[in-house]
């Protein structure tokens, strides 16, 4: 068992199944296949539970793809510090949210990049759940989260408390009763607080209308689709243009706290040591 036989186990155990592990890494599926079960035989384990929808770890396929993580992490970066060892290089995947992608993110990875040109950054966005998750599986080396966890696996950084408003197409405070009400899906931390709030008002959000992008969301509103939350950072320029209005949330809703995780087990290559430091200095 090699590296090449870890990446290729922690590739599959991300992806979900053979075929799309097949597909990422460029090999024929039943090679995959193949180098699966010799694992699992070198191993005396079974990894995964196989079924119609693709293929879900076992508890000792979870305990591997924690280890072979940190194997795969801290081989990768011993690398790089021998060969290049005064250079800052690899490798950072993160997580963010896209209100954080489109507010004070990009100043962070601007800055962060003008440092240490050489690392390559991958920023993908999602929800709350979608992005603590991928932290969790090893998708990512850190995320931008809204809210709070608690979770031993995961260390915390608080960033900021994040305003937020009620978004509406007109002036007039729309009737919430039967105004649509326009949410990112299940697992973000803006639609929990839409949910609470409404909650607070004794109203049941039954049909709510989900996008996957920010944009679409403040786009549907200002035609009169319906209303929603977001951050007010995010929707002020159209605010300011007359496109939306703004209404105040009650002081329970009005706030929601932005945190950056890791996991506890990360071995910090060169590059995330020098992010984790920049999000720090920002939060400071």
């Amino acid at each position: 068992m090699n590296t090449d036989t870890l990446k290729m186990f922690i590739t599959i155990a991300q992806a979900g199944s053979i075929s799309a592990a097949a597909q990422q890494l460029g090999y024929a599926q039943s090679n995959i296949s193949t180098k699966l079960q010799q694992l699992e035989r070198d191993l005396n384990t079974r990894l995964f539970y196989r079924n119609n929808r693709g293929i879900v770890l076992t508890a000792t396929g979870q305990q591997l793809l924690q280890r072979a993580s940190q194997i795969v992490q801290l081989t990768d970066r011993t690398i790089t510090d021998i060969q290049h060892p005064n250079d800052v290089r690899g490798r950072l995947r993160l997580g963010t949210l896209q209100a954080a992608a489109s507010t004070f993110l990009p100043p962070i990875l601007s800055h962060y990049h003008q440092h240490y040109p050489k690392v390559t950054l991958t920023i993908q966005t999602g929800t709350t759940l979608t992005n603590t998750q991928a932290v969790l599986n090893y998708q990512v080396d850190g995320a931008i989260i809204g809210g709070t966890v608690n979770d031993d696996a995961l260390i915390s950084i608080p960033l900021m408390q994040e305003p937020l408003c009620l978004i509406t197409a007109t002036s007039s405070m729309a009737d919430i009763h039967h105004t649509p009400i326009l949410v990112f899906p299940v697992g973000c931390a803006y639609r929990k607080t839409l949910e609470r709030w409404l909650d607070s008002q004794q109203i049941t959000l039954h049909y709510p209308v989900e996008f996957d992008y920010l944009n679409a969301i403040i786009a549907s509103v200002s035609a009169g689709l319906g209303m929603s939350i977001l951050p007010t950072r995010v929707v002020q320029p159209y605010v300011d243009a007359g496109v939306l209005n703004a209404v105040t949330l009650p002081a329970p809703f009005a706030t929601l706290p932005v945190t950056f995780i890791y996991r506890q087990d990360t071995v910090m290559s060169a590059p995330f040591d020098h992010f984790i430091t920049a999000i720090r200095h920002y939060h400071d």
